[in-house]
């Protein structure tokens, strides 16, 4: 017998949890969480609100406004306005959940200033990630309800008949393909970090979800826009890839380029503090090609200053330098960009709701929100606030039984060959890097785009279903990058100066 629910969730992160957690509240009680892993939500290591007894003056109108800086105009103003407007309902369903946010020693929320705010308004943990506090106390809370969560599923396809989502095609935990059956599926399953070879991603986002929801029939959009973090640490080897938070700046740090220089103040006299992740990408960047970088290709940050306790309350940060030899109250750290986030995804509606009838979208897994890119501690609050506005939708459309009768059982397929997965998808990743980094060229990408179409028309392809996604995704991100002539956050086209010199003016400061 096939199993059958009245809302399927694809991911386990914060977005998916906080849907099914507002699912349950307003009395959907029907939610299959079909999941491989946890995601990038345990390393997340702020969330921003703005919570009324903020002690700055902060509003949900210059929120607003700082995401629309911080895309570079072209986000989906709706989708922003109603994400800030609803700042305090997510804090407020967080709360509910159980989740406890670092206090002041007055009793007041602890507030940090990430990149591209106005203002301090990032929550956090001093003791833990944040994300680790939010997985355990959502995740615990679902199974108290008995919210089945079915681990080690992973989502093959997405299904539909007459243009209307029906389910999705899973490899459950023994190999075998089979197929779980809903009116509504909700996609929580995060970017495509890891089809950019070295990364922050965590091992469980393939990246091949663009091409599931593509072949679902959804459209997609701003699925160029990678993000890279722009301080993540590159030496010792055994502190690469841990990023050094951006709230550090709001902290006092200050980065250095080989000369003992701080670079920034070229471009933002006021301070490192707050400033946009596509400036400091940027400037790193230039400091690099003028031979004033680091010897990994990046920067120093100087935290040599800062209080020891204030450095001690980023716990999963110290003590991985300390760890490693590296006391950052003695010594620089060397941090550079990489890899980090997505800001497309799935193109949506007010309610979360893609092109696709019952196919919704949250989190990382859609696009439109952020724009070209993100504020820093955003993915969190994105997360969350999508979760519960798709889910108070879902529950206002309502009629689960009769929906749920109108989904009939499908054939499971999927085709699986490791030889042509080696085949095909090392190479299509080597192609993602070179075409899709920081600097892009038309000439690039357009060979790119020649290259990945004759992978696609092989044949041979299609003896391995997932290769094929593989592919295909980046094929879908090639083909919007050369679509974007002009400049904006990292995505910096080299054949159009012009537009780079106009947007890096505009942005700068």
């Amino acid at each position: 017998m096939a199993k059958k629910h009245d809302v399927i969730i694809v991911g386990m992160g914060l977005a998916s949890l906080a849907t099914a957690a507002r699912l349950w509240e307003l009395g959907v009680k029907d939610i299959g969480i079909y999941t491989t892993a946890y995601g990038g939500t345990p390393f997340i290591a702020a969330i921003n609100f703005v919570l009324p007894d903020n002690p700055y003056n902060d509003t949900t109108e210059q929120y607003n406004d700082d995401m629309i800086h911080a895309g570079y105009g072209i986000n989906n103003r709706r989708l922003v306005k109603e994400m800030t407007d609803s700042t305090m309902e997510g804090y407020n369903l967080l709360r509910r959940w159980g989740v406890e946010f670092a206090s002041n020693a007055d009793g007041t929320t602890k507030l940090r200033h990430l990149s591209g705010h106005t203002y301090p308004r990032s929550l956090c943990c001093t003791t833990q990630l944040i994300g680790v506090e939010m997985v355990k106390k959502l995740v615990d809370g679902l199974e108290e309800k008995g919210i089945p969560v079915h681990m080690n599923h992973e989502c093959l396809h997405v299904l539909t008949e007459d243009g209307h989502v029906c389910g999705i095609t899973v490899k459950n935990p023994d190999g075998d393909i089979e197929n779980v059956y809903a009116p509504i599926v909700v996609a929580g399953w995060g970017g495509v970090g890891n089809l950019f070879g070295v990364s922050t991603y965590p091992g469980d986002i393939k990246g091949n979800t663009l091409a599931i929801a593509k072949e679902a029939g959804a459209k997609l959009v701003d699925i160029e826009f990678l993000e890279y973090e722009p301080m993540v640490v590159m030496s010792p080897p055994g502190a690469v890839g841990e990023p050094c938070p951006t709230a550090m700046l709001g902290e006092g740090a200050h980065l250095l380029n080989s000369k003992g220089e701080r670079f920034m103040l070229k471009v933002r006299p006021q301070g490192e503090g707050g400033s946009p992740k596509t400036l400091i990408n940027k400037q790193i960047w230039k400091e690099v090609d003028a031979g004033r970088g680091t010897p990994h290709g990046g920067a120093w940050a100087d935290l040599r200053h800062i209080d020891r306790e204030v450095l001690k309350a980023y716990p999963w940060f110290f003590n991985r330098l300390m760890d490693n030899g590296v006391d950052p109250n003695e010594e620089l750290v060397e941090v550079g960009p990489m890899a980090h986030s997505f800001s497309g995804g799935i193109m949506v509606d007010e309610h979360y709701e893609s092109t696709v009838p019952g196919f919704y979208a949250v989190g990382e897994a859609c696009g439109g929100v952020h724009g070209a890119c993100r504020c820093a501690g955003n993915a969190a609050s994105q997360a969350t606030l999508s979760g519960l506005l798709c889910a108070q939708a879902i529950a206002e459309s309502g009629d689960f039984p009769a929906r749920e009768a109108a989904v009939h059982e499908l054939p499971a397929e999927y085709a699986r060959d490791t030889d042509v997965y080696g085949r095909f998808v090392p190479e299509a990743k080597e192609i993602a890097v070179k075409a899709l980094g920081i600097y892009r060229r038309g000439e690039t990408l357009e060979q790119a785009r020649i290259r990945l179409d004759e992978m696609l028309a092989d044949e041979e392809i299609k003896k391995d279903t997932q290769a094929w996604q593989v592919v295909q995704s980046i094929r879908l991100m090639v083909e919007a990058a050369w679509n974007r002539k002009e400049s904006r956050g990292t995505h910096m086209r080299l054949d159009y100066p012009e537009s780079a010199e106009e947007f890096e003016k505009e942005f700068s400061i």
